[in-house]
């Protein structure tokens, strides 16, 4: 029998059904693209850590005499280190003498005028940071430079380890091609002042 004595209903129908078998698998490869998608990202959101706690390590106000000619001048500063691992802690505890020996000197070292202003204060946090990680022992990388602990730099120098290691505390470039060289970023989120009082 050939198409043309095939009656149209027949024709028609064979059509639908054609079409609606092509809906169908169309539909089922769509959704199985949005599932698996979905589960994809799901994945990928599962993944993601949140944020972690910050933490706290308040240590004793700071009394010291400035860098002033009449030896009037001096600065009450507390200082709370942020941080968020919860090892940290401890290791700051440990080396507190460290710490505050650090953060004395530097107070020492200031001038009034360095102090009075905002940016002056927000200097001293980031320094304060830098030398606290240091007290702790471990190589930080402030902006372009890694600064290394002098205990380090002293035992690299005697085993004849190449720079950065070798310079006591120095200031040592990134490598060509802007990669950090011998350094960890500081695990010292912060530093808040508590009191801050210069006369």
């Amino acid at each position: 029998m050939s198409d043309a004595a095939t009656p149209p209903k027949k024709k028609s129908k064979l059509l639908l059904i054609a079409l609606g078998t092509l809906l169908l698998a169309g539909g089922a490869a769509g959704t199985t693209w949005y599932v698996m998608g979905g589960s994809h990202h799901e994945a990928a959101a599962e993944k993601k850590e949140p944020p972690k706690k910050p933490l706290y390590t308040t240590l004793e106000t700071f009394t010291v005499n400035l860098q002033d000619p009449r030896g009037e001048r001096f600065a009450q500063v507390g200082v709370t280190l942020q941080f968020e691992d919860p090892e940290l802690e401890m290791k700051i505890k440990d080396r507190l003498p460290a710490i505050r020996n650090e953060i004395l000197l530097l107070l020492s070292s200031k001038e009034m005028e360095d102090l009075l202003s905002v940016e002056g204060k927000q200097q001293l946090a980031e320094q304060i940071r830098e030398r606290s990680a240091l007290a702790l022992g471990i190589p930080v990388v402030q902006h372009n430079y890694t600064r290394v602990p002098p205990a380090m730099a002293a035992a690299s120098a005697a085993s004849g380890a190449a720079a950065p290691a070798a310079l006591a505390a120095a200031e040592t470039p990134k490598a060509e091609g802007g990669t950090k060289v011998a350094g960890v970023e500081n695990p010292i989120r912060g530093v808040l002042f508590s009191q801050f009082i210069v006369q």
